[in-house]
């Protein structure tokens, strides 16, 4: 099964992928790929969607400044979930600005796991809207600091005897960044570490009033071959106050692979992970990677430290050669669980 989705994602993109730009540097240049997508989720099943991603320079004077991106993607998968969303990345000013921004709606399908006397997952359906935007500026060398502003309405129904609820989420947001890479969208040496604190207070709307702070380290280390990349990541997520159902952190959404079927989740998470990158060629590659999680404050008490364990491998393809931006598939194996993910761009 995982050959198959490799080897159609692989022949699909080649045959549905086309560019338009002209024959300079990527800071002068203009690039559009019309990609398909193509995934499959335990939870969510087989997900099919188009996705058109443009690479770009905001000046063609500014040789400093990596080249901006913007995509699209619409999206339905056979257990009737469905959004549509865009993302965009600028780089401004010889690279003294960043600016990143991404919103869309849809309707989820999903399932958490509750341990009761009828223990089990439940199904739900969570419908939203959402928009957040993040702007960084240089402060000094490799510093930035930075400011973020979310807002995310969701109604959720259980499948199940528990009260459906409609959520106004707003979040205020302070981020600290350190970033050394030789390169944002494929770095082969360096690190970037970032700390960003998130509050959602009672002024402007929320319901739940609470806060949240986020760590992570990522370091890159280039192979003697010059090609392949060793890289390793650290994180942790730490919620403060009255979280929502819907602010939790869920191992599997973000950092470790292996894990769809949304069992762990809670107030606090943590988790390390390494992955190896094997360029085999001038736009094909694979990786291989392995990690820890546990969460804490669990919706399941015995949750609580958990080790969760998660691993596997991938393919990835370059359709920004001027960037080295890829595209991909992953397949890894959790504790009593399994994903197939598509990826846009690695996964730290």
């Amino acid at each position: 099964m995982y050959k198959l989705f490799i080897l159609s994602f692989f022949i699909s993109t080649q045959v549905f992928s086309q560019s338009l730009s002209t024959p300079t540097d990527s800071t002068q240049s203009f690039e559009l790929k019309v990609m398909p997508y193509i995934n499959y989720g335990r939870s969510l099943g087989a997900a099919f969607g188009v996705m058109p991603m443009a690479m770009y320079p905001i000046n063609k004077k500014d040789t400093v400044s990596p080249a901006s991106m913007t995509s699209l993607l619409g999206l339905y998968t056979t257990n009737k979930t469905w959004f549509t969303m865009y993302f965009q990345r600028l780089y401004l000013k010889e690279d003294r600005w960043r600016i990143t921004s991404y919103g869309g709606f849809g309707s989820s399908n999903f399932q958490f796991y509750v341990d009761m006397p009828d223990a089990g997952f439940i199904d739900y359906n969570t419908q939203s809207r959402f928009f957040i935007i993040l702007v960084d500026r240089r402060i000094a060398g490799n510093l930035f600091g930075g400011i973020r502003y979310s807002i995310n309405k969701t109604n959720t129904a259980f499948d199940a005897d528990i009260e459906d609820s409609g959520t106004l989420l707003q979040g205020l947001g302070l981020k600290l960044s350190y970033d050394n890479r030789d390169q944002v969208y494929y770095p082969r040496s360096g690190q970037k570490v970032n700390l960003k604190w998130t509050t959602y207070p009672s002024f402007i709307g929320n319901e739940f009033v609470s806060n949240k702070i986020e760590i992570d380290y990522n370091k890159y280390i280039s192979m003697p071959n010059k090609r392949d990349i060793l890289a390793a990541r650290i994180y942790t997520g730490i919620g403060i106050g009255d979280l929502s159902f819907q602010q939790q952190f869920i191992v599997g959404r973000t950092d470790i692979r292996g894990y769809s079927q949304g069992k762990y989740r809670g107030n606090n998470k943590m988790a390390i992970q390494a992955e190896y990158r094997w360029n085999i060629g001038e736009k094909i590659g694979f990786v291989g990677f392995a990690g820890l999680a546990t969460v804490w404050q669990a919706i399941n008490e015995e949750d609580n430290g958990i080790i969760l364990p998660g691993g596997g491998a991938g393919f990835r393809y370059t359709v920004f050669p001027k960037n080295h931006m890829n595209v991909g598939l992953d397949a890894a194996i959790g504790k009593d669980d399994w994903s197939i993910a598509f990826k846009i761009g690695e996964s730290f």
